[in-house]
């Protein structure tokens, strides 16, 4: 049998990490048991030998070799307990106990050691038995992605993140914000890099109905990470290689705002060859968040579908298939202003995901694997048939964005070294066409004191014509890294390089060292970790084009806010992480970091009028640094709990250098709207054994309030309208703004906003002291019954509620970035499904 030692470096082990796999449902008086299989530094073992044993006789039940990814299942094993042994050449061999019976089952890892040193095996998914490495990750099992609650109906990739993952910001519509950043978030799906944005409003992420397990890599990555890395989500898909008969679940649901939901998924497969495939899609009245507490117009869709094909070669050659493809189509929410104008903004989305890869396993000791991909996503944004119904001006565009890329890399050991070395090439096409007028003659008035002439020849009720723009690019990417490790008594220490060329409207070259090294104290159960590296950043792809264009044509000079009609450039940081680990008594596991990031040329968002249209821009420098905690309690008599406390501070300082800005300039050092001081979640659940296999689970999540630029002051505040005074809850004494009667002016000593943290008079600094939406707690629950039955068809049940408590709070107030949004009201939704 033959078995791959793959290692990398000590960032790479983050990389290739991969959390347990979750046991599947059991049939009857039978059950689906599945795993993984890792060395010590964490990275996978395929080809290692997996065989369950009866327990008195020790005779073989079932046999099974671990797949490319290291994962492997038994189905249909009957209920009661067994020996799984595993062994794989050079390595120590693997035996332990474990019993499966109805409902679901412990998660199960097992780690080898080396011929020669002392033999390490988890049973179970406490966080404890991660692989040591040189900065934070959180994993997430299958288990978890099944039972979170989804806060955003449309996102439900990006909640689970948001839910697990310490130092992220919650934003609307799925979107988040990681460590300090507006969205510098790569997505590695089974081993294919995605670095443009996946929120909502940019394209149709991944469905987590697809996704096995997530490993959130939030410290200094390794080598083989570039571009978008402060936060890098590693997703492994769902399977079907060993499943054996097809097993699966059809799940149908309905929740409030009038919400159905389906689901399909079904995975079947032998030794050699297996496939999986999920079907699902939802409808709702409130698809988006809205930036009132009702939701007007906020009607929308999303089908998914997705295939992954696996085939055994050979023993030393696995080939996998993934493909995706996906729709939706929706409405922008409007405020009551503008459902009063009969504003109907609508935005399509189509995307299209092929991804092979081919790994061969050389020896015992090295691995070749090679992935290519085709990806491409369009989006159209069509404005109101009555164009004069869009205020304050008539939106519509149409982009799309092609990538294509391979990677290629070679993994070996020998003895206490282990190295990676790779190649990857990316050509990312964009095309974009982009149309607007002012519809409204009150917006750049020539008499009003914020007149800008550079808009008048676009001012539909002055005479003037559209703005039309069309566009055309071809970003070109290489890449090269090489990254390595060596333990050596209790140190560990990794280092990597990475070099990126970048050919796009700009040009650049990055050389980006990594280095890392973690020490452990065996006798306290200690690990102390630091690491440091050199990032490359990448300008955002969306509406890159019209962002950076300049002249007849383009935005240069002013036109509809451009800062300055350059290009935008490749930007550069260095970033330093501290941390460490220390377990606890049962197991208790903490897993803390501090981090220190200085960006030259950093990129943020803007946005049009509360729309999904956002446009890249670019700043001088950034700062952030902040702290971490992650704090997990391993399972005990059915009960498990993890919790993240984070907090963050981001800086932005002036000028900007080049981009498309509508709203006013940041201040010379100032906090972007992204900027949130603290952020905490806690996850707690219940899991019965045996009978109907009952289980529950709370998350209660908490945020202090992002940044919210546009209401510096509380003379601010009256200048706006009654819609906006209302939604943030402005108040003067005892009287509250309305839509029909805002307020002007205040005499009271009493007055503020109930969503909206106002600085007192005088005080407001937009470095140190800036307005910040008013802090919340959200509560979600959720129980279900996993092992139902009527006569012999097997069911599972589950009701969920999001913000149990129904809590009325903002994300964002005129946000830059994404404009005004309430959080989720609560909302109950009911779903079945049959097991097969």
């Amino acid at each position: 049998m033959n078995c791959r030692k793959s290692v990398l470096l000590p960032g790479l082990l983050l990389l290739h990490f991969v959390p347990t796999i979750a046991l599947a449902q059991s049939r009857e008086h039978t059950g689906l048991l599945a795993g993984i299989v890792r060395d010590s530094t964490g990275l996978v073992l395929p080809g290692a030998g997996v065989e369950l044993r009866t327990l008195a006789s020790s005779a073989s039940v079932a046999n099974v070799p671990a797949a490319a990814d290291g994962t492997f299942t038994f189905t249909d094993v009957s209920f009661g307990r067994y020996r799984l042994v595993v062994t794989c050449p050079g390595f120590e061999p693997s035996d332990s106990s474990i019993e499966i019976a109805a409902g679901p089952h412990p998660a199960v890892t097992i780690v080898l050691r080396l011929s020669g040193i002392e033999e390490q095996v988890s049973v179970h998914a406490s966080a404890a038995d991660v692989p040591l490495t040189p900065t934070l990750q959180s994993p997430v099992s299958r288990r978890q992605i099944d039972t979170l609650p989804s806060e955003s109906v449309s996102a439900g990739l990006s909640s689970v993140i948001t839910l697990t993952a310490p130092g992220v910001a919650a934003d609307s519509n799925g979107g988040f914000h990681p460590l300090g950043e507006h969205a510098e978030t790569s997505f590695v799906i089974d081993n294919q890099p995605i670095t443009d944005q996946q929120s909502r409003t940019f394209s149709n992420q991944l469905s987590p109905n697809a996704i096995q397990s997530l490993d959130v890599i939030t410290g200094v990555p390794p080598a083989e990470f570039g571009d978008k890395t402060s936060l890098v989500v590693r997703a492994i898909t769902r399977s079907g290689l060993g499943v054996g008969r097809p097993h699966g679940a059809l799940t149908v649901g309905y929740a409030s705002f009038r919400t159905p939901i389906a689901s399909l998924a079904v995975g079947l497969g032998n030794s050699r060859a297996g496939n999986f495939l999920s079907l699902d899609g939802v409808a709702s009245q409130r698809f988006l968040d809205a930036p009132e507490p009702e939701a007007l117009h906020a009607q929308g869709n999303v089908f998914n579908l997705f295939d992954r094909f696996d085939t055994r070669w050979s023993p030393q050659t696995t080939l996998q298939l993934g493909a995706s493809a996906s729709r939706s189509a929706f409405e922008t929410p409007n405020t009551y202003d503008q459902q009063d104008a009969g504003q109907n903004q609508r935005q399509r989305q189509h995307s299209f995901n092929l991804s092979p890869t081919l790994t061969h396993v050389l020896g015992p000791h090295a691995v070749v694997e090679s992935t290519g991909w085709a990806r491409r996503d369009v989006i159209d944004y069509l404005p109101s048939a009555d164009l004069y119904a869009d205020q304050p001006a008539v939106l519509a565009q149409h982009r799309s964005l092609t990538n294509a890329g391979v990677k290629a890399s070679l993994t070996a050991t020998a003895g206490a070294h282990a190295f990676k070395v790779g190649l990857q090439q990316t050509t990312t096409w964009l095309a974009e066409q982009f149309r607007t007028g002012l519809t409204d003659p009150a917006f750049n008035s020539p008499s009003s004191e914020g007149f800008l002439p550079a808009l008048l020849p676009y001012d539909l009720t002055r005479g003037g014509a559209f703005f039309d723009f069309q566009g055309d690019a071809v970003v070109s990417q290489w890449a090269a890294y090489a990254q390595g490790a060596v333990s050596t008594g209790p140190w560990n220490v990794t280092a990597g390089l990475r070099v990126d060329s970048y050919r796009g409207l700009s040009r650049a070259v990055g050389w980006q060292p990594r280095l890392g090294t973690t020490y452990t104290i065996d006798r306290t159960k200690t690990v102390v970790r630091g690491s440091y590296g050199r990032m490359f950043l990448t300008p955002y792809n969306e509406n890159l084009i019209l962002a950076s264009s300049t002249g007849p044509g383009g935005l240069g000079g002013g036109v509809l806010g451009s800062v300055a009609g350059a290009p935008l450039t490749p930007g550069h940081r260095q970033q330093v992480d501290a941390g460490g680990q220390q377990t606890l008594w049962r197991g208790i596991h903490l897993d803390g970091e501090y981090f220190w990031k200085v960006t030259d040329g950093a990129f943020d968002f803007d946005v049009i009028f509360n729309t999904p249209l956002a446009f890249p821009v670019q700043f001088r420098e950034s700062r952030a640094d902040g702290g971490l905690l992650r704090v997990t309690l391993p399972e005990s008599h059915g009960w498990q709990a993890y919790a993240t406390l984070s907090h963050s501070r981001s800086r932005l300082f002036g000028p900007e250098l080049g981009g498309l800005r509508f709203s006013a300039s940041y201040a010379p050092v100032a906090r972007p709207d992204h900027d949130e001081a603290l952020q905490a979640n806690t996850h707690v659940e219940y899991r019965a054994s045996g009978g109907l296999a009952f289980w529950s689970g709370l998350t209660w999540r908490y945020d202090s309030g992002l940044v919210a630029v546009a209401v510096p002051a509380y003379a601010d505040a009256l200048t706006l309208t009654g819609d906006q005074q209302a939604a943030m809850g402005l108040f003067c004494g005892d009287t509250l703004a309305t839509r029909a009667q805002p307020i002007r002016s205040c005499a009271s000593s009493t007055f503020g906003a109930q969503r909206i943290n106002i600085p007192a008079p005088g005080t407001e600094n937009d470095d140190s002291n800036p307005p910040r939406i008013v802090p919340h707690h959200v509560v979600d629950v959720a129980a279900g019954l996993d092992h139902l039955s009527i006569g012999k068809l097997p069911l599972r049940a589950r009701v969920t509620v999001i913000n149990l408590f129904d809590t009325v709070a903002l994300y964002n107030f005129l946000s830059t970035f994404s404009g005004t949004h309430f959080v989720t009201p609560r909302t109950v939704r009911v779903e079945i499904g049959v097991r097969f």
